[in-house]
């Protein structure tokens, strides 16, 4: 019997790229160290972090495909 394989989260990553403002001003993402184009003006909601639960992070994206399947249908 093989065992399922371990799921995990993404690795987001949110960066302000030299906007020179005291305060931070997203203007890129990564997931998975992998750079998504963002539609200007996107906000970008961090969920509040508790200590108990997972952090979850909400931003529109563009995406270059969307697939809806099931993972046996795939291909």
């Amino acid at each position: 019997m093989t065992s399922a394989p371990q799921r995990r989260g993404a690795d987001i990553e949110i960066i302000d790229r030299g906007s020179g403002d005291p305060v931070l001003v997203p203007s890129a993402v990564r997931i998975n160290g992998v750079d998504v184009p963002i539609p200007s003006g996107t906000k970008i909601r961090v969920h509040d972090i508790r200590e108990d639960e997972a952090v979850t992070v909400t931003l529109t994206m563009f995406a270059r495909r969307v697939v809806i399947a099931a993972e046996g249908d795939l291909t």
